[in-house]
């Protein structure tokens, strides 16, 4: 009788072993590709066991009932679906390693050689329509000028304005623009084709997850947001509505991001992955947090022109970024619109 338990506990073994190579001979049923179990493990093997418990705690704030639909619109994204990305860093904006210098009024950066490029170009007047929209820069030696530290340099850093300076007590939203984040084409430049496909495969996928290719824009980060990017690109539309209850600080920005959308064009640039981040004083000396809202257009490590890529190329990231920016511009309109009604109730 042992013997028989003991055989039949092998058999079952080695079925569960076979199963899980794709044996012909598992006998575990596969569920229906749309059943919920079906779908919740498509969404674990495409996010992530952490986008998964993010998406259903997320949706659990809108009740228990819309956790099913919630799963459902992360596997098959529609026009109104939710999506979801594998969790990434915890990195408020993605960027680390940013180090204050000169008393808080510049920012040390590591970047690669064309964001360092660009700030180089942008100190000789290179691309003087971009003047008004982006930080200014300085070279490592004249900020080692500016203060007693030593360390960083012109080839490994970028050294440029920070936003929030004078701030009493700052505000930062970094919303990504355009709908895609990488370029097959632009990664080729800097990495083997194997390398680029995966890379450009992978950010694809991160793209449609985290509401980039939903909205042509996505919220990466800001103050009291978290550093859980999926669940700042999953609400992306109502972290720019949270960002103030002020309408005249919307009505501010607005000008700003049509002057950043109009400098893009103008600049004769592509750029992907770019960002707009933006600043208000929450405790503004003279009261009026609208006067200190204000923003700039970062992040440059893959910013190119038909000098290096086709004119196919830069003109179709071209028009992706200026999609993103008439989106975002919309949805900051929308937010005023909502906290003057909520303004005036």
């Amino acid at each position: 009788m042992h013997h028989r338990k003991d055989r039949t506990r092998t058999e079952d073994l080695e079925r569960e072993r076979r199963a899980a190579r794709g044996g012909a001979t598992a006998t575990r049923q596969p569920a229906d590709a749309g059943s919920l179990p079906a779908l919740t493990a498509s969404l674990q093997n495409t996010a992530g066991n952490a986008a998964m418990s993010q998406v259903v705690d997320t949706a659990r704030q809108g009740g228990a009932s819309t956790v099913p639909g919630a799963i459902q619109r992360a596997v098959h994204p529609g026009a109104n679906a939710t999506p979801v990305q594998r969790a990434e860093e915890k990195a408020t904006g993605g960027h680390g390693g940013i180090k204050k210098r000169a008393d808080g009024r510049i920012l040390e950066k590591p970047t690669n050689d064309v964001e360092r490029n660009f700030y180089s170009d942008m100190r000789a007047g290179k691309h003087p329509e971009l003047n008004d929209v982006v930080p200014g820069s300085h070279t490592a030696g004249a900020v080692k000028e500016m203060d007693s530290e030593t360390g960083g340099s012109d080839d490994t850093h970028i050294y440029i304005d920070n936003l929030t300076q004078g701030m009493n007590k700052p505000k930062l939203l970094d919303i990504k623009v355009g709908e895609s984040t990488s370029s097959k084409q632009e990664l080729l430049l800097t990495m083997k084709k194997a390398d680029a496909a995966k890379k450009k495969a992978k950010l694809k996928v991160a793209d449609v997850m985290t509401g980039s290719k939903l909205n042509d824009y996505r919220v990466v980060g800001g103050t009291d947001l978290g550093g859980s990017r999926l669940k700042n690109g999953m609400l992306s539309k109502r972290n720019i509505g949270k960002f103030s209850d002020d309408a005249s600080v919307y009505d501010e920005l607005l000008p700003q991001l049509a002057q950043v959308r109009q400098a893009a064009k103008s600049s004769g640039l592509a750029f992907i992955a770019a960002s707009v981040l933006i600043a208000v004083d929450q405790e503004p000396a003279d009261g009026s947090q609208a006067a200190t809202a204000k923003l700039n257009l970062i992040d440059f490590a893959h910013t190119f022109d038909t000098n290096t890529m086709s004119k196919e190329q830069t003109e179709k990231y071209q028009k992706r970024f200026d999609t993103g920016m008439a989106s975002l511009i919309k949805d900051v309109g929308a937010a005023a619109e909502k906290a003057r009604k909520e303004g005036a109730e």
